[in-house]
């Protein structure tokens, strides 16, 4: 405000001459004259002496005003530089005010969060890292959706954790964990449908699956075998669901190893392959102005995953 009233004061410049384009250089001016010479203000600013020197003539020039000059080997104010100062520089404060409040105010760690995850991942292992998150931060808000459905970010203070990201292309997709999958049916299904010993057998036995996906790839080590065409009997979009309707014996299911108890006397169909590793990411808008709530809730999931106990799991 102050800038504009000045400059309308001392000359009706043109558009062009306008404070667009100005307010760097008018801040290398007060801070000159702050200072009390060319020398500590580009100290203070850390810049080359000759770049402030260019800057300040530019301007100069461009105001059609001369605002500093040269007494001895300092460059000092002139009449018209003195009524200028004292004119912008309580402007140029407040600017300077405002951006270290917009600064500190990025740096809070506060606000909403909404994280959208599947219940057995919360349940797994995510579960803790929230639980002490929100004792590190109590002024953060979280709203917790424990779904399998599919989501996306629909805010900058949105996180999704999830295996798939189709149609996910504008998002950061951070890799988080991957889970090796194998087949698993219950002995009695085995006891009904016999013996199973290739892959393809495996496509007339009744699927039991957490997405309509028919497809599904087959892995010996880390090479590719088949892909075998299913029809699933049942979809079920809960992991803990699908396990239980494996042990009732509805089918065989592909299962993440690390969710597979061996006390519930599940069989693993063809040991020797496997449906190769899932990749679980965690999903958000963007990295670079993101709010400092949700990304030291990124950084406490990714130090989780990366503890010894966490990766030894299959």
């Amino acid at each position: 405000m102050y800038t504009c009233l000045y400059l309308e004061k001392i000359g009706k410049l043109r558009t062009v001459n306008s404070i667009f384009g100005n307010i760097d250089d008018l801040y290398l001016f007060c801070c000159v004259v702050e200072e009390g010479s060319l020398l500590a203000a580009s100290r203070k600013l850390a810049l080359p002496v000759s770049t402030m020197s260019r800057r300040l003539s530019a301007l100069e020039e461009r105001l059609g005003l001369r605002l500093l000059e040269k007494r001895g080997r300092e460059l000092l104010p002139t009449q018209t530089g003195r009524e200028a100062f004292a004119q912008l520089s309580s402007g140029m404060e407040q600017i300077e005010l405002g951006l270290l409040h917009l600064r500190h105010h990025s740096e809070r760690v506060d606000g909403k969060v909404k994280v959208v995850m599947p219940h057995r991942i919360y349940g797994d292992f995510v579960g803790p890292v929230i639980e002490q998150y929100m004792r590190d931060h109590p002024k953060v808000k979280l709203d917790l959706i424990l779904s399998q459905e599919y989501a996306t970010p629909e805010t900058d203070r949105d996180l999704v954790i999830t295996f798939d990201i189709r149609g996910m292309d504008e998002m950061i997709a951070r890799p988080f964990f991957h889970a090796r999958h194998a087949f698993f049916v219950s002995q009695a299904y085995l006891a009904r449908v016999g013996s199973i010993t290739t892959p393809e057998e495996m496509a007339t036995l009744d699927w039991i699956s957490m997405t309509r996906d028919t497809q599904i790839p087959v892995y010996q080590g880390e090479q590719l075998i088949t892909m075998i065409d299913t029809q699933p009997r049942l979809v079920v979009n809960d992991i803990n669901a699908l396990i239980r309707a494996v042990e009732q014996g509805f089918g065989v299911a592909s299962l993440p190893l690390r969710h597979v108890d061996p006390s519930r006397g599940l069989i693993r169909v063809l040991p020797e392959y496997h449906r190769g590793m899932r990749q679980a990411y965690l999903v958000y808008r963007q990295r670079v102005y993101q709010p400092k709530a949700l990304t030291l809730l990124i950084e406490a999931l990714l130090e989780k995953v990366q503890q010894a106990e966490f990766r030894a799991r299959p």
